[in-house]
């Protein structure tokens, strides 16, 4: 296993080492880490068996929703430990089969406390963004709340989230999904000190008992909480779809979100060489963030004909030498107790395998193939719910104020519909002011005009072209009558159809010559001019907010690709450092060569002078250079350095690697 010790992004704190024992041998990690994740680091990877073919079982979701990482904890069978705290000399054990517990508890239930009867204004069920956005706008307007999450930490996916996101300035667009969890943790820091917040971390919600209107919770495997609340927002997000081929149960086959996890949160690598199975944006934003971390992305193969996630977040990866494999699927995985390397076969458009296959050397494979949300609390109190494939599955049936057909409960969220973290904040947004004006915590102008805001933002984001799956999908999950604020284009946009390279994230030529500045102004611009390669209409402005000269123009829909007046550019970079999917570049051809400004964030860090591999839109090695001036990262950590070269590569060059070893 491999310890992340400096990264380009994250700082790994850690707490104070712990010895604890696996199977009786000694080990140690730090304190409050998972248990799965501290064994990882011990390079065990195996944590159960299965009862009928004792097959070896690993770690899969990490957010405690299977059972793939049950083990026997101070005793205690099936305990997740995913989502489990290691402790100083606890006892922990393989399992084998169904847990049993033992004739003699005693060792158990002497660590367990009584239960804990609460009543609540708001209970919100799920930490993640669309919860804490809830409790904030239900805490703003005077609402008691009280949070119960699953996790060890609150934040929910934006813990994970080491890129930076797309959508507008005012809702968090250019800033890192891990900054963004620190700041709404920091927002409702002082309700949690006052009182008016209470939270309840590593808690389960198992039950609810609609009659009794009574929520049933599990805290830490020692204590039952039973909460009595007048309003609930359920906001309990996803899980992983899993995909089925040959050994996609085999050690080393991990959720994209258990990856996230291990990697960014635990700094623990789970692998060197990775298979990614999807290219939507989870895929796409996991391959970077290997890369980032050390790993190497040995391929990304995706069913589809195209891409799923935004075209930029594509051309990242393939600018780092990542081939995106399309109309592929992984057709079995090999390995002795754990993965070694994978099958990989090419797709008709039915789906039928085609060719011939084709093996791929890995020791991880990754599942980026879509996410389904978690709604068993919305069954369980009988909500009204609908199959909504493009959603991700079953979803509640709810009117514009997010209310589902049962009265006391509202929906948030991935658990709505699987969309974005910035649509997920939102829906948040919508959901508390909706539960705040039900119990007459706010007068219904105010009201009125936040909801129409909190819409207006919305319907914005969802009216890019990669959206118009989750357009369609919306159509069937409100109830008739709501469908006022809630706005779909007047002509439904799709993707727009380009040939296969540019599916699979590199810009034709046609488009090369559609984004390159005016020659005659270019050659005498002294600084340089921007391209912007983001041919895409997806929600994203901070290239135009962080522009200090106006070049890049002011967006009549955020959805529109850049425009720019090249005559107001000064090449001053900003833009490169800002933009969520590293579209933007600057290049100067005033000078005998070009001087190109890429962003750059990887290991090692740059500085002058070193020397460079200059990669195309392909990641094929094109020249050699050395960094001549790197521009230190003004709001976060992503650098600019400026490389020279040949002015006719001056439109192929769109990455550099350090070189430090010659």
């Amino acid at each position: 296993m491999y310890i992340i010790n400096d990264h380009p992004i994250l700082q790994f704190s850690r707490d104070k080492k712990v010895t604890f024992y696996y199977n009786g041998r000694p080990l140690e990690w730090y304190e409050h880490d998972p248990i799965a994740v501290a064994l990882h680091a011990n390079g065990i990877k195996v944590l159960s068996y299965t009862k009928k073919y004792h097959r070896p079982r690993g770690f899969f979701c990490a957010i405690g929703k299977c059972s793939s990482c049950f083990m026997i904890v101070d005793g205690m069978p099936n305990v997740r430990t995913c989502i489990t705290p290691v402790r100083e000399g606890m006892q922990i054990q393989t399992q084998h089969g169904l847990g049993k517990f033992s004739e003699n508890l005693s060792h158990v239930t002497a660590r367990t406390e009584e239960p804990l009867n609460l009543q609540t204004e708001v209970l919100v069920v799920g930490g993640g963004p669309a919860g804490l956005c809830a409790c904030l706008e239900a805490l703003e307007s005077g609402c008691s709340v009280t949070l119960v999450d699953e996790s060890l930490q609150l934040g929910g996916q934006l813990i994970k989230q080491t890129h930076k996101f797309f959508g507008s300035s005012q809702d968090f667009a250019g800033v890192r999904g891990i900054e963004i969890a620190k700041i709404l943790q920091q927002r409702l820091s002082p309700h949690i000190d006052s009182g008016q917040l209470k939270v309840f971390s590593n808690t389960s919600a198992v039950a609810y008992y609609e009659k009794e209107n009574l929520l049933l919770c599990e805290q830490s495997e020692r204590r039952l909480l039973l909460i009595r609340p007048e309003t609930i927002i359920v906001s309990t997000g996803a899980m992983e779809k899993f995909v089925p081929f040959v050994g996609n149960d085999l050690v080393g086959v991990y959720g994209a979100g258990a990856v996230q996890t291990l990697m960014n949160v635990y700094g623990v690598l789970p692998g060197k060489k990775v298979l990614m199975v999807g290219a939507g944006n989870i895929g796409l934003i996991v391959s970077y963030q290997l890369l980032q971390a050390g790993a190497e992305v040995v391929a990304i193969v995706e069913l589809a004909p195209s891409v799923g996630g935004y075209w930029v977040h594509a051309a990242k990866v393939r600018r780092l030498n990542v081939p995106i494999l399309l109309k592929h699927t992984v057709k079995k995985v090999i390995g002795e107790g754990e993965v070694e390397g994978a099958l990989i076969q090419q797709v008709d458009d039915e789906g039928n395998f085609i060719g011939e296959e084709k093996y791929i050397g890995c020791d991880t494979v990754c599942l980026a193939a879509g996410l389904s949300p978690t709604v068993e609390l919305f069954w369980q109190a009988n909500c009204e719910m609908v199959y909504v494939n493009e959603l991700g599955g079953f979803v509640p049936k709810r009117d514009l104020t997010l209310r589902t057909s049962n009265p006391r409960l509202w929906v948030a969220g991935d658990v709505a519909g699987i969309e974005e973290a910035t649509t997920a904040m939102l829906e948040g947004r919508i959901a508390g002011l909706s539960v705040a004006r039900n119990l007459g915590k706010i007068d219904e102008e105010s009201y009125r005009k936040k909801l129409e805001n909190y819409w207006d933002r919305l319907n914005q984001l969802r009216m890019g072209e990669t959206a118009y799956r989750i357009r369609r999908g919306l159509k069937q999950a409100f109830f008739e009558q709501a469908s006022s604020l809630v706005r779909f284009p007047e002509e439904e946009i799709y993707p727009s159809q380009q040939d296969e390279e540019f599916q699979s994230g590199v810009l034709s030529q046609s488009m090369v010559n559609i984004v390159s500045p005016p020659m005659d102004l270019w050659k005498k611009k002294k600084g340089g001019l921007v391209v912007i390669e983001c041919p895409q209409k997806i929600p994203c402005d901070p290239c135009h907010t962080n522009c200090p000269t106006g070049a890049i123009l002011p967006f009549e829909n955020i959805n529109d690709v850049p425009k720019i007046d090249y005559s107001k550019c000064t090449g001053c970079g900003l833009c490169v450092a800002a933009c969520p999917g590293l579209a933007c570049f600057v290049i100067d051809m005033s000078g005998e060569q070009a001087i190109l400004k890429l962003p750059y964030e990887m290991l090692p860090r740059p500085a002058v002078g070193d020397r460079v591999s200059c990669l195309d839109r392909y990641g094929r090695e094109v020249a050699r250079s050395r960094i001549v001036v790197v521009q230190e990262p003004r709001k976060d950590k992503t650098y600019v350095v400026h490389v020279p070269i040949p002015k006719e590569l001056a439109m192929h060059v769109r990455a550099a690697k350090v070189i430090r070893d010659g």
